[in-house]
């Protein structure tokens, strides 16, 4: 893979940026021990540390301007016990999940050191994470900037829920502006836990539809439109032809579903066939 480019002056929602972090959120998938030339060559972070205590999955990578921190998502049993510990108690910005909470207090302290020591050069810093990774990505940076250290952009893929109402006014008041939380059309995971358990999203909502196009407003009446599509899908007669096609919450939560919808309305952002060359190289 050819190396990816990030805009570090960046402040608002980059999608050069997102295909950058959503390649490190999956890159944290692979064996943390062996990806580091992988990180070095493609997206040229120089420095990098590995988190593996418990169900809890990351790493760290940095050069002389940024500073990356990936969280691994679900992937084992473990993982899904972390994911149903939905009682919520009590940190400083309001409440949040326990498990999640938990899960990020088996690395933080080590976190936070390596975090002090990378950042030699004054490098910004940007977190990412899919699934469960979203939700620990979301409670870092809370974490972070409640300790006075600014965090310039959290982009999530497929979160769950991390706090309550409470909690997410909080972090919005710091971070709104600075997370982009992307969902892809009917992603499970995205749903949970519930409004009725007393839990609320976070930051900025950027939502895929069924086709992959990416909105950031009237989301509401997009998804309603995108899901009514998909009932009359399932319930007409081609449905069983038409089946690889149908949007599912637990197929839609897949990483690469995000990576191929960032990559292509990125492409559809900038345009002309070199846009699209670097697309094929990608």
């Amino acid at each position: 893979m050819s190396e990816l480019k990030f805009n570090n002056l960046s402040t608002g929602l980059d999608l050069l940026n997102a295909q950058f972090l959503v390649k490190a959120a999956d890159l944290v998938y692979e064996d943390l021990n062996q990806i580091q030339t992988i990180i070095a060559q493609s997206l040229s972070l120089v420095n990098y540390k590995s988190f593996d205590i418990r169900d809890t999955q990351a790493f760290l990578a940095a050069n002389n301007e940024i500073i990356v921190l990936a969280f691994r998502g679900t992937t084992s049993i473990n993982d899904w016990r972390t994911d149903f510990r939905v009682k919520l108690i009590p940190v400083i910005s309001g409440l949040v999940h326990r498990g999640f909470n938990e899960a990020l207090d088996y690395i933080w302290k080590d976190l936070k050191q390596a975090i002090l020591n990378f950042k030699d050069k004054e490098q910004s810093i940007w977190i990412t994470g899919h699934s469960l990774g979203g939700a620990l990505a979301t409670l870092v940076a809370d974490r972070l900037t409640n300790d006075s250290m600014e965090v310039k952009g959290v982009y999530t893929f497929g979160q769950p829920r991390v706090g309550n109402k409470v909690f997410a006014n909080n972090y919005d008041g710091k971070m709104k502006e600075y997370t982009f939380r992307f969902v892809h059309d009917e992603d499970m995971v995205a749903k949970i836990p519930s409004f009725l358990q007393g839990y609320n999203h976070i930051g900025t909502e950027c939502y895929f539809d069924r086709e992959g196009t990416l909105y950031t407003d009237k989301i509401r009446l997009r998804k309603f439109i995108s899901r009514c599509t998909s009932v009359a899908m399932r319930s007409s007669e081609n449905a069983s032809e038409l089946s690889a096609q149908n949007p599912g919450g637990i197929r839609d939560h897949g990483l690469g579903y995000y990576e191929r919808c960032i990559r292509e309305n990125y492409i559809k952002e900038k345009g002309g066939p070199e846009t699209f060359q670097e697309y094929i190289n990608s």
